[in-house]
């Protein structure tokens, strides 16, 4: 099986509901350096998906290129529409969904955001659009812009004016350009995190019910999925829904945190060192779990990107001389 680890490298504030547009705080980034020993002795090579806040922020170039060469590391592009320039006002609370964002201004944001990290010498092929916003609208931006690999899809989730996602796949996919929870056709693959269905017959009728249907949505949540989340989850939960994953046949395990839970007061769950130090022992115990069950190979977005489209390739016919 394939392991992808995903971090996204972004300011402060946000586990409180905050969502500022200006004059944001970047200091967890300084503590992404914690993560090295655990990456150095599993070797995994995450990809870092770096708001405008951070890349723009040149003091900390340096140290996540420095990061990017010692873990063999990807560096693509996390988009939070609400500080990337450029800024306009609007008529709805954050996160505004991206749907609700005109196409040219949604564009204009994530030209700025890509930009900020060309200046790092790196084009990003990689992407998560903050708060797992995703729609149509982003998603047909995505490949004009470069990008071949997409990880904004939490399978059996709801966020923050978006769709269901219920009965996403958990599993990387192509999906179809005008509903990309769906298998199609685009060349973009989806790499959703890993949240896997307990009662897969309890999702087929909950899809069935009319819309509004929010207590549906927490039912899942709350009483009918397995996520292997290290922020969510304990060492137990992570290990049950790897192992539900492996028995439907999972190919990708893919984890996601912040760079802000590494920092004490960065989140609510971790609000001293000692939390900290516990996410990252639960981290390290995983790794070892996982390399000790059985063989699991590290891969960044864009390396996933590149062997699934390998393998969705017809064969070549070989034409006789």
């Amino acid at each position: 099986m394939k392991l992808a680890v995903t971090i996204d490298v972004e300011e402060e504030g946000l586990f409180s509901g905050r969502y500022e547009t200006r004059g944001v705080s970047v200091k967890n980034v300084a503590e992404l350096p914690r993560l090295d020993s655990i990456f150095r002795e599993w070797n995994i090579a995450p990809t870092l998906l770096l708001a405008h806040s951070v890349a723009s922020h040149e003091p900390h170039r340096d140290l996540l290129l420095k990061l990017k060469q010692q873990w063999n590391a990807e560096i693509g592009a996390h988009l939070h529409p609400w500080n990337t320039p450029p800024l306009q006002a609007s008529h709805h609370p954050e996160p505004v969904s991206s749907e609700l964002i005109p196409r040219e201004l949604l564009d204009a944001k994530l030209h700025t955001l890509l930009q900020s990290i060309r200046q790092m010498g790196i084009t990003p092929t990689s992407f998560r659009m903050g708060r797992f916003n995703i729609g149509p609208r982003i998603f047909s931006l995505l490949e004009g812009a470069g990008i071949l690999v997409d990880s904004s899809v939490a399978p059996m989730r709801r966020y923050h004016s978006g769709s269901d996602r219920l009965a996403a796949p958990a599993d990387p996919y192509f999906p179809d350009d005008k509903d990309t929870l769906q298998p199609g056709r685009s060349n973009i693959l989806e790499v959703p995190i890993t949240i896997l269905s307990i009662f897969p017959q309890l999702v087929f009728l909950l899809e069935q019910l009319p819309a509004p249907k929010r207590w549906a949505s927490w039912l899942a949540m709350n009483l009918g999925s397995l996520a292997a989340q290290p922020m969510w989850n304990g060492l137990k939960q992570l290990k049950a829904a790897t192992r539900l994953h492996q028995r439907r046949g999972g190919q990708v395990l893919t984890l996601y945190f912040h760079s802000s839970e590494l920092m004490p007061g960065g989140c609510p769950q971790h609000p001293t060192p000692q939390h900290v130090d516990r996410f990252l022992a639960r981290l390290r115990n995983f790794f070892e779990w996982l390399h000790r069950e059985g063989p699991v190979e590290s891969r960044t977005l864009s390396q996933l990107g590149n062997e699934f489209r390998q393998a969705a390739q017809p064969p070549q016919m070989q034409v006789e001389p």
